[in-house]
């Protein structure tokens, strides 16, 4: 294995408060994710004695009591990483970073070759900044949005795609002027099995597409003002999910 530290596998640091909102404690979710992680060869690093060392390496394994980890291929890493009270363990899915702490490293043998098992961890830090990555709706699973651009009136418009930080709408002739810098207040958005969301949304661009058939629309991007634990949280959910279920089709949402 190649000793070296990228930005992508480096240790995650965050304010308890900041930590909160992104923690998974799901044992479920964290097991999709991990037996996600093994699926697609992804790589991790391993972090020992007090965090100064470390290792490059690949999950091997993963079911509903831990995951099996390749060893380091000097003996001496692997040696103090047994012997180390805690463990950090960092890898990466569906681009954002995941971020774990073991206990109890245990030396085993799986399918015929050596190597090291982590218990699967209570909690699962999935770190997804908020324009790391957008997710296109999929037209089984359509969004909408619900805008009030005054009192007693209200607009459904489709989603085209959705991130942490924001979101991109797709306008008809008829609908209300949504211009750049207009603020939005009290707008829903109902995530199929998660739940509905009540945002505030400012316009930041508005520009037009023509599709395959001739046909101009107009698209606009905005973004989320001052979004709230309760809203960031569910919304962070229904991302994973759907990456998670892109993932497993083999196909883009």
């Amino acid at each position: 294995m190649f000793k070296e530290k990228t930005n992508s596998l480096k240790i995650e640091t965050l304010s308890q408060s900041e930590e909160q909102d992104y923690l998974i404690h799901s044992r479920i979710e964290i097991q999709q994710i991990l037996q996600t992680i093994c699926k697609h060869n992804t790589r991790s690093a391993l972090y020992f004695d007090a965090r100064r060392n470390f290792f490059l390496t690949l999950v091997l394994g993963a079911n509903d009591t831990g995951i099996w980890i390749d060893p380091a291929s000097r003996a001496t890493d692997n040696r103090r990483l047994l012997d180390s009270p805690e463990i950090i363990f960092v890898s990466s899915h569906n681009q954002s970073k995941v971020q774990f702490v073991a206990h109890n490293p245990w030396q085993v043998i799986y399918e015929d070759k050596e190597a090291i098992f982590l218990p699967l961890p209570q909690q699962l830090l999935r770190l997804q900044r908020r324009d790391d990555y957008r997710l296109a709706a999929w037209p089984r699973h359509p969004l909408h949005c619900i805008l009030k651009p005054a009192k007693n009136q209200a607009r459904i418009m489709s989603v085209m795609d959705i991130s942490l930080g924001g979101l991109s709408l797709e306008c008809q002739d008829k609908d209300i002027e949504l211009r750049p810098g207009k603020i939005y207040s009290d707008c829903e958005i109902d995530l199929p099995e998660v739940g509905k969301l009540t945002a505030t949304i400012q316009i930041k661009n508005s520009f037009e597409i023509t599709n395959r058939n001739g046909k101009t629309r107009r698209r606009v991007g905005c973004v989320f003002l001052q979004p709230l634990k309760a809203m960031t949280m569910p919304l962070q959910r229904y991302v994973a999910q759907m990456q998670c279920r892109s993932a497993s089709a083999g196909m883009h949402p």
